[in-house]
């Protein structure tokens, strides 16, 4: 099995020194194989959130990194891959965006890392409710991109994590799922929560959450696993046994973010 988790560690927001020993303990208790985050920060001498993450987390943890500059270039700002193996390469892209000029609009990026023969993608797409027909152009954006770094020779098809900032029933989910189709394109992955399938609603901005209940937005499912699937590798492999919503309960005293994240338990040959 390969584990993988994702979580929005919502960069340095909030109490940042309880909730980044919070995600440690949940790196602890579910013990994932590959972690991948989003919104993590870098400042200009070099300090990042993921690392300081891959640092302090029980074992050792090797980080793929992938931001854009926010703040006029006074930080970057991006995804992060975190994995038990070495990495044995990566790629990124940028992600159609809006134009900068507002103090919240950050260059969208999606970064790829090779690890122990597995392609994984941890990404990020615009956040407002009426942005839909960007992330339409992103999610076409990321299929090519997925398609095209990834091996045909890895152990499993590719795996993507993120916050897409999209519902289940959205046109730019329906599309990664094989339900619907942009520009006369289509593909599909497996949607983690609804194949394996997962308990309850599967809600990551939820307002149980005392960091997202503030923001008096509604409870919804916007954060990811994707797995790919293929008749070229074994049968099985890729199938998705096992995903829960997870850092949904504070293990230390703080909620690790102001997401819950997602964990998936994932065949491989």
């Amino acid at each position: 099995m390969l584990r993988v988790m994702t979580l929005n560690h919502w960069f340095t927001a909030g109490d940042w020194r309880a909730r980044r020993t919070e995600i440690c303990a949940w790196i602890k208790h579910l013990e994932p194989d590959v972690v991948c985050l989003q919104e993590v920060l870098e400042s200009p001498d070099g300090d990042n959130t993921a690392q300081w993450i891959a640092d302090n987390a029980e074992g050792e943890w090797h980080v793929a990194y992938a931001g854009r500059d926010v703040f006029d270039g006074a930080a970057r700002f991006g995804n992060a891959i975190l994995s038990r193996w070495a990495i044995e390469g990566t790629d990124e892209c940028d992600l159609t965006s809006n134009p900068p000029g507002r103090m919240d609009e950050v260059q969208r990026c999606a970064l790829h890392a090779r690890t122990n023969n597995y392609d994984v993608f941890s990404t990020h797409l615009v956040w407002r409710y009426e942005e839909g027909f960007l992330r339409e152009k992103e999610v076409v954006e990321l299929d090519e991109f997925v398609k095209r770094v990834s091996s045909d020779q890895s152990l499993i098809p590719p795996v993507i994590c993120g916050d897409f900032n999209a519902e289940p029933d959205s046109t730019e989910i329906r599309f990664l799922t094989g339900n619907a189709t942009i520009d006369g394109k289509s593909t599909y992955y497996q949607d983690a929560w609804r194949v394996a399938p997962g308990r309850g609603d599967g809600y990551t901005w939820d307002n149980r959450n005392t960091n997202a209940a503030v923001e008096r937005e509604p409870d919804r499912r916007i954060d990811y696993i994707f797995s790919g699937w293929g008749t070229e590798r074994p049968k099985g492999a890729g199938r998705i046994a096992f995903a829960a919503v997870v850092c949904d309960r504070s293990l230390t005293g703080a909620f690790a973010s102001d997401h819950f994240g997602l964990f998936a338990e994932i065949e491989t040959p």
